[in-house]
């Protein structure tokens, strides 16, 4: 046994306490440090809170003000404000510890103000009159700010003093042979915003996220009887070129769309419209391994698959490439006319060429015959390009501009002055902007902004 000098051991004893001491020392400043970033993160959350409490606030009174606002001055002023702040609070919202369910009544009402205000500027821009229908638009949308701002003035002073803190997970009572499950401390506060939404009502207005948009029923598979199971079957087998023993009926969906849900059992899916027994989606779920084709080998894969299956004059458009599978776009063409409501998209393997998603939802809610005949000409439709383009082709466009709201434009093709590729449409009855987009070019598609 090896026997230490009092040296030695005094020298040991100081090394173990130094040591301690210094690992003391890296915990105390570790803890430190997440504490504080702790509190950065819990500042961030109450910062987020008073921001949507205060935009609520704003979005209350120019709301109020709104209904007795009686020239297009003042409501062009305030649906700018309102467009403004209601994109203020959803970013604020959005930062937010709150589940997607408890913050998704709000966000929707969030939207439809910001929306509504944007079909109020467009239309004034055309000269439309101030309806009685937008009148009481705003009285609703206003009674349900009246509601919601002094709940989130009231939230934002109770979490103010930073004793409870929002990032926190509570647990909340449940069975007692389960683990209870768990909730943000603000999900239980929410709560009582989605009692407010109670009685919320359907608000008509010209927007994607109306409810009268959302709701409608497709103009397309109107005129069709509904099919039974069997002949779902048939189709869905017929569209995969399998037989239909080889599928399973599962539950069917009610969406959009109702339709009839199959599956091969091999991750993969396909949906049969109950009216008219249209395919309305098919994935699957296998990722391709490498990428030996090209973009226009895809584009040629679709577009044989697309006539194969009785879609015709489709033209494609935009594509992206992601996981080696090209997804197109293709528009329906009606005369000399792309329609691009009328959309159907198709996932090709850029390994093999084989169809792996499609999704015709679009097309079957939109589909129908227009009148393609512009009022004005293209020379009058000229003048509204902006001096600063260069037009490099043009042709005729029916443009879904507001929800289901489509407009016949004249679609410019024009280089900008940094050389990008820029796409503006141009009304053909009124010679208005209704849209312009900027076009991304890039190895893995082509899209807009």
């Amino acid at each position: 046994m090896v026997r230490l000098t009092k040296r030695q051991v005094v020298r040991l004893v100081s090394f173990g306490a130094a040591l301690l001491l210094l690992v003391s020392c890296a915990c105390f400043a570790g803890f430190s440090v997440a504490n504080r970033y702790r509190n950065t993160i819990e500042q961030g959350y109450q910062l987020a809170l008073s921001e949507l409490s205060d935009y609520m606030t704003s979005i209350k009174s120019s709301l109020e003000k709104g209904i007795y606002a009686n020239t297009s001055t003042g409501r062009l002023s305030l649906a700018a404000k309102l467009c403004s702040d209601s994109a203020g609070a959803k970013s604020a919202l959005s930062r937010l510890p709150v589940t997607s369910s408890e913050g998704e009544k709000l966000h929707k009402f969030l939207s439809q103000v910001g929306d509504y205000s944007r079909s109020i500027i467009n239309a004034s821009s055309r000269g439309y009159e101030f309806s009685s229908q937008n009148r009481d638009t705003l009285v609703s949308l206003s009674s349900y700010a009246d509601k919601l701002s002094p709940i989130l003035e009231e939230l934002s002073a109770k979490y103010s003093d930073g004793e409870t803190q929002l990032g926190v997970k509570q647990t909340i009572q449940g069975n007692l042979t389960e683990e209870p499950p768990q909730k943000f401390t603000l999900d239980y506060d929410f709560g009582e915003i989605n009692n407010s939404f109670a009685s919320y009502p359907t608000l008509i207005y010209d927007g994607p996220f109306a409810d009268s948009t959302q709701n409608r029923e497709s103009v397309f598979l109107g005129n069709y009887n509904e099919i039974s199971e069997h002949q779902a079957t048939e189709k869905a087998a017929k569209f995969l070129s399998t037989t239909a023993d080889a599928l399973t009926m599962l539950e069917p969906t009610q969406g959009k769309i109702p339709s009839y849900v199959l599956s091969t059992g091999d991750n993969e899916y396909i949906t049969v419209s109950k009216q008219g027994g249209f395919i309305v989606e098919m994935t699957k779920s296998d990722s391709p391994n490498g990428k030996s084709l090209e973009y226009k080998d895809a584009i040629k894969k679709a577009a044989e698959f697309l006539n194969k299956n009785g879609f015709k004059n489709m033209q494609e458009s935009y594509y992206v490439i992601n996981n080696n599978i090209c997804i197109i776009n293709f528009a329906y063409m009606q005369d000399e006319a792309v329609c691009y409501g009328d959309l159907i998209k198709v996932g090709v393997s850029m390994q093999n060429g084989e169809i792996v998603s499609y999704n015709a939802e679009n097309y079957l809610m939109n589909h129908c015959i227009r009148n393609t005949e512009p009022y004005l000409p293209l020379s009058s439709a000229r003048r509204s390009l902006s001096p600063y383009l260069t037009e490099k082709n043009s042709r005729l466009a029916v443009v879904p501009i507001h929800g289901d709201i489509e407009y016949l434009c004249y679609e410019f093709l024009c280089k900008g002055v940094d050389g990008e590729d820029i796409l503006v449409y141009i009304n053909c009855e009124t010679g208005l902007e209704e849209q312009i987009l900027i076009l991304l070019k890039s190895d893995n598609g082509v899209l807009t902004i």
